[in-house]
């Protein structure tokens, strides 16, 4: 786990993990320009952000579950 900036979080650095199996397949769907292994997630409730691990702007939200 890493600490990043969220930008749908805002305030300190949230805790982010590696993406799920699930994930990476809506993420290879959404974003072709990197593999979703360059992507990450925050970790805080409620929260739907994904990420590219050293690229806070390039990322976006899964869907409501």
């Amino acid at each position: 786990m890493v600490f990043k900036r969220c930008p749908n979080c805002g305030g300190p650095l949230q805790r982010f993990r590696a993406l799920d199996a699930g994930e990476k397949a809506h993420v290879r769907k959404e974003k072709r320009a990197f593999p979703p292994e360059a992507y990450i997630r925050c970790t805080r409730p409620g929260c739907r952000r994904y990420q590219r691990r050293f690229a806070w702007d390039d990322g976006g939200d899964f869907p409501d579950e």
